[in-house]
């Protein structure tokens, strides 16, 4: 009998691909204590960060995609890299996760044109109801990314869709652009926005009408126009190469106007974005964000989301990307229980923000009415 069974030696060489792809370019630098990183000095980068690079080139002489105000490769790194973060023991967060529990919902309200809510269906997984359309940002309703399972699965009834919604697509690592959602969403005859790079994983698929944007572009399809705009992110799929393809986060302009950040750190976007445009609804990463030497590049943690959210000057910020999965140290509710601990100790309380920060647990919706 071989070492490893058939099965088992798929699952390794797998582990191994997507360790190589998410993992690859990590560069040692003097190993620190655990929990010594340097917030100070990383916001001191990231404000010192010219903002008229937004708007620069952002892809390389070999096609390679970029973030020119301050590429990936120059962000602080530790001693042993993620496979060090992998293979340590990690600390523990009590926290009563009961508390933050997903909510029940059949999703009915969907096929309803007046209805106008925003749904957190987990993770980066927003449904959108806004002047008679229904979008999706990052449909994730398989059960695992890759390799990596989910701690909650619910099963999504697609019958629930109505025809020709639109589906956004912020960069496609496997939580974020999901095969089996996307197959369901095409028996819908859904319509895809996607970064440039992108189009021929949807064609191949089925899909008759995708859109490919660069950043600032814009495209207008029903009553809604939906922009791509600059994300500090990456990418990289196997089949696709370390930034073959772009990434991004959305705005999305009707009676309303919604930002959806998609996977970003912490940048000096947000401020533009602030400037340049009068936002209802900011949809923003708060999860993934553990260790902070690692994650800090790529995800924003529970205080980044109240600052991409001041610096939007947003009315209301939705926070997403945690719930279902498991990426980082934190487990998937955490971020909940923190963002709650975080208004609790804030100089205006919870009363002071009511309001303006609406925490919703996996199943919870907004209405926008």
């Amino acid at each position: 009998m071989p070492f490893f069974s058939t099965e088992l030696s798929r699952n390794f060489i797998v582990f191994s691909l997507i360790a190589a792809a998410v993992f690859s370019g990590c560069r040692s630098q003097p190993e620190k204590a655990e929990d010594d990183f340097d917030e100070a000095g990383w916001y001191e980068r990231v404000k010192a960060a010219d903002v008229s690079l937004l708007y620069a080139p952002h892809v390389d002489g070999k096609g390679k995609f970029f973030n020119p105000w301050m590429p990936r490769s120059e962000q602080p790194r530790r001693s042993g890299g993620p496979a060090g973060w992998l293979f340590r023991k990690k600390k523990e967060y009590p926290f009563p996760a009961e508390d933050y529990a997903h909510r029940e919902n059949n999703y009915a309200y969907l096929k309803d044109r007046e209805a106008e809510s925003i749904s957190f269906a987990g993770h980066a997984s927003m449904i959108i109801k806004m002047d008679g359309e229904t979008v999706f940002t990052d449909p994730f309703f398989s059960n695992r990314a890759l390799v990596v399972g989910k701690k909650l699965k619910i099963p999504f009834d697609f019958s629930r869709v109505p025809e020709g919604p639109v589906v956004l697509i912020s960069h496609n690592h496997y939580d974020h652009l999901d095969k089996y959602s996307v197959k369901e969403l095409i028996k819908k005859g859904a319509v895809f926005v996607a970064p440039l790079g992108l189009k021929k994983f949807f064609t191949k698929l089925g899909a008759k009408e995708v859109y490919e944007l660069d950043w600032w572009q814009d495209i207008r399809i029903g009553s809604l126009s939906y922009t791509l705009l600059p994300a500090q992110h990456w990418s990289r799929r196997i089949g696709q190469a370390s930034g073959g393809t772009l990434w991004g986060s959305y705005l999305i302009q009707g009676s309303k106007t919604v930002y959806f950040s998609g996977d970003t750190g912490y940048f000096r976007g947000f401020e533009e974005y602030g400037r340049r445009y009068r936002i209802d609804y900011a949809i923003l990463g708060a999860g993934a964000y553990e260790p902070r030497w690692f994650m800090h590049y790529s995800h924003m943690n529970v205080a980044e989301f109240f600052m991409a959210a001041e610096d939007l000057k947003a009315s209301v910020a939705i926070p997403m990307h945690f719930g279902v999965i498991s990426l980082s140290d934190e487990p998937p509710l955490y971020p909940l229980y923190e963002i709650d601990e975080y208004l609790d100790k804030s100089p205006n309380g919870k009363a002071g923000l009511k309001g303006k920060i609406r925490p919703l647990r996996v199943g919870e919706y907004l209405d926008l009415r």
